[in-house]
């Protein structure tokens, strides 16, 4: 494990600093927090970012004799411009090991610098696999008069705002659940494992609900979606108190999301009938919003299969999963298609043109998508969302002209 720390030049006073980690309270006194933070852990390593002012002056020189051959300089420019600051990024880049465990320290660090250290350190996470295990500042100015004890503050918590926030960038721009469902896990389990008071009952059950769902759009599963936008619905209802309790950041969050899930939801969706259509439909337009034009225009396709035997073969209307009813529907499809290709007029009178034309188009863009682009005159990527989204309208007028 690694500390990666700052100092200054500044008058640093003597406290006794103290720190309860949950399992026990240590102290120390010394007018260097890093000291005391370098007993308490025992680090392999002290990485000091460091101006060369601060390299000059007798901070560092403390530093060094007490630290000896484990502690080490970073210099770092005093950060005044853009410019410096990515300098900094790219010396503590260079500084840490792929794959460090580290604790940040930010108790002697100048102006923003600390900020801007631990961002960078929440990006090392990702570039370099560094894992951080704390944020630590050592508040003197918290310090108690009488008893001349400073507390130290536990900023580990900002790591999970991060990660929470990772979490709703990837489900609000790419309809991805995973990441949040993980944390509400992690949140469940932290809870139990600190044995809390009123223990979260519901938190682990609402991360699962959200994955299954976020799944099952990504694998063009309009069925089992409208079956989990349900349940993850029914969840969120039911888990409002303890999100608000244990996940603050998703509680803020559930609103928007049971909203845009209800129009996907369902709770038999295995019956075929207008409002099962409506949320399968719901489904594609929510998978095109989320930049997922290929798990769209998939589930579109299967959809106008269902609509027809839905419109069309109320017979079938028990087995309309069966692939030898949909099969058949495709066939009648596919007529119609032919008699639009005709491209006469007369053709453009038979009543089910429309139908043909857009079974047409839909295939030709699901077989464009479908085959990579490996064909000639095939769609750009902006013509090919552009054009998924005017067939989706197409399917939408289509059922609302039937159900009206």
């Amino acid at each position: 494990m690694r500390i990666v720390t700052f100092l200054g030049t500044g008058d640093y006073r003597p406290v006794t600093y103290v720190w309860d980690d949950g399992r026990a309270v240590r102290r120390s006194t010394t007018h260097l927090f890093p000291l005391a933070l370098a007993a308490w852990l025992e680090p392999e390593q002290v990485l000091v970012l460091l101006t060369a002012e601060a390299e000059r002056g007798p901070h560092w020189a403390t530093l060094r004799d007490h630290l000896g051959d484990r502690v080490r300089p970073v210099p770092i420019p005093p950060g005044r411009s853009q410019a410096e600051l990515w300098q900094i990024f790219e010396q503590l880049a260079g500084a840490v090991p792929a794959g460090s465990h580290l604790v940040i320290d930010v108790t002697h660090g100048f102006r923003s610098l600390p900020l801007f250290a631990a961002v960078a350190a929440l990006l090392l996470r990702h570039l370099q696999g560094v894992t951080l295990e704390r944020i630590l500042y050592g508040a003197y100015e918290a310090r108690d008069p009488a008893s001349g004890e400073a507390p130290v503050f536990d900023l580990t918590p900002l790591l999970d705002l991060a990660d929470w926030l990772s979490g709703i960038e990837a489900l609000e721009r790419s309809g991805d659940g995973r990441l949040l469902a993980q944390r509400l896990s992690e949140t469940h389990a932290a809870a139990r494992r600190r044995g809390a008071e009123e223990l979260p009952q519901r938190l682990q059950g609402v991360g699962q609900a959200l994955e299954e769902w976020s799944e099952t759009i990504r694998l063009n599963r309009p069925v089992d979606a409208a079956r989990a936008a349900h349940r993850l619905r029914e969840r969120l209802q039911s888990a409002e108190d303890e999100l608000a309790r244990w996940a603050p950041p998703f509680a803020r969050l559930a609103d928007r999301l049971a909203t845009d899930v209800a129009a996907l939801a369902h709770p038999e969706p295995e019956r075929l009938d207008e409002a099962v259509l409506r949320a399968q439909l719901a489904a594609v337009r929510y998978a095109l919003d989320k930049g997922l034009v290929l798990q769209a225009v998939t589930m579109a396709r299967e959809w106008f299969v269902s609509w027809y035997i839905w419109a069309f073969m109320p017979e079938v209307h028990p087995h309309w999963q069966r692939m030898a009813e949909r099969e058949q529907a495709e066939r009648s499809l596919g007529e119609l298609g032919a008699v639009a290709r005709q491209g006469s007029r007369l053709a453009a009178h038979h009543p089910g043109w429309d139908i043909g034309d857009l079974w047409n188009q839909l295939a030709q863009l699901r077989n464009d998508l479908a085959h990579c682009g490996m064909r000639q005159g095939a769609l750009s990527p902006q013509a090919a969302q552009s054009k998924a989204q005017e067939l989706v309208r197409r399917l939408q007028a289509l059922l609302d002209a039937r159900s009206g």
